[in-house]
């Protein structure tokens, strides 16, 4: 380990030098942070840079390579050699051999000597000298340290100043898990039990649609058994203690059914439509047994996306991939699509010279848009077919 000396401090390698030696490891299936990078170019002279550089430029010649590999590289290891000590941890004992060493010391440089004014024959005003603007790479630079000079410390925050307590505070978002700090003014689960609550609890199931409606208003104003967050399970179990939930589940399956009809059978759409996740409404149509139901209005949708008759429609259609995903129809949707396309454009390739004039012959004849047809034929792959 003796050739392994360090030559310069890690802080005064070049960046763009550290950059590349970092996006070289990365393609060399060796990354490595910025600190170790740093390490590892210290143990070369500045007169190394440009070798440094041209080696990076290059492909990796073998995997892994890390940043202590590299340095070995400019020293005249062969590629595969490095790479079969990068994999032994070779490189991991050089590496801990020089955090014993003593870095560097940066020598002091010397201030320049100001030359004194010459005395002016007439007073004039004093100007300030103007400040000169630090470029973007004087920015970047790493930052010369000099032996001896104080370490500059993070100022401490400021106290607040006397008689400002009237000022607006910051809206913090409220804290979570054992944290969480329940308003003693909500009233306990077992309020929500009692035969006098049944006329509040009539009033707020009139107006929700769904029993999570009624646990988001609910929760606002009570809380859980033994002082904990009020849960869905305990809302439902007060509503079957007052008969209120039997004329809720009645209001629910006509909503549940209704959102998934005027959302084409997609359960995410009918559940931003009703308010809810698209989780709830999934166990909504578990409990409530609307199962059949609801596999029958997306059976409705699925085959009018697969009818021949709808090219218009499953044109537009394509772009929803989501849409045909929820339906589970995406890879039906796509080949019965492609089939069809083809279909059409064949009887129209004899008499076009170019893909555009195939897309445009073939809507012209079939009256569909020009731009969801020449969609199509790109997404679906068939400009290469169609290639003259």
């Amino acid at each position: 380990m003796s050739s392994w000396n360090r030559k310069r401090h890690p802080d005064d390698v070049p960046t763009p030098v550290a950059v590349a030696v970092a996006d070289f490891c990365r393609r060399a299936k060796a990354p490595a942070s910025p600190a170790l990078v740093r390490d590892a170019l210290s143990l070369l002279a500045d007169a190394d840079d440009g070798a440094v550089r041209s080696l990076t430029d290059e492909a990796p010649e073998a995997t892994p390579l890390g940043p202590f590999a590299v340095v070995d590289l400019i020293k005249g290891t062969k590629a595969s050699v490095a790479a079969e000590r990068q994999a032994a941890g070779y490189y991991e004992m050089v590496r801990l051999a020089t955090l014993a060493e003593p870095l560097p010391e940066v020598p002091a440089e010397k201030a320049p000597v100001k030359a004194r004014p010459s005395s002016p024959t007439a007073p004039a005003r004093a100007r300030k000298p103007r400040k000169a603007r630090e470029s973007v790479d004087d920015k970047i630079a790493p930052k010369k340290r000099v032996a001896g000079a104080p370490v500059a410390t993070k100022a401490k925050a400021k106290q607040p100043l006397p008689g400002t307590a009237f000022l607006p505070k910051r809206h913090l978002p409220p804290p979570r898990g054992r944290f969480t700090r329940l308003d003693s003014s909500r009233s306990t689960y077992e309020a929500l039990l009692k035969p006098e609550a049944r006329e509040n609890l009539s009033v707020v199931v009139e107006q929700s649609a769904t029993r999570f409606h009624v646990f988001q208003t609910l929760e606002a104003a009570y809380t859980g058994r033994s002082g904990q967050p009020l849960t869905v399970a305990e809302v439902e179990g007060a509503l079957s203690r007052h008969a209120l939930l039997d004329g809720l589940e009645k209001r629910e399956r006509d909503r549940v059914l209704v959102s998934l009809a005027t959302a084409r059978g997609s359960v995410p759409t009918a559940a931003k439509e009703l308010g809810v996740r698209p989780a709830d409404i999934d166990r909504l149509i578990a409990e409530l047994r609307l199962k059949r139901e609801v596999q029958s209005i997306k059976e409705t949708f699925v085959r009018e996306a697969l009818d021949p008759g709808n090219l218009a429609l499953r044109l537009a259609m394509l772009g929803r991939q989501r849409y045909l995903a929820d339906l589970k129809i995406e890879k039906r949707f796509t080949d019965a699509l492609t089939r069809d396309v083809t279909k059409l454009l064949d009887e129209s390739a004899d008499a076009a010279n170019t893909v555009e004039e195939l897309v445009e012959l073939t809507a012209k004849k079939h009256a569909i848009v020009p731009d969801l047809l020449n969609r199509a034929v790109d997404r679906l792959g068939l400009t290469r077919r169609y290639m003259r």
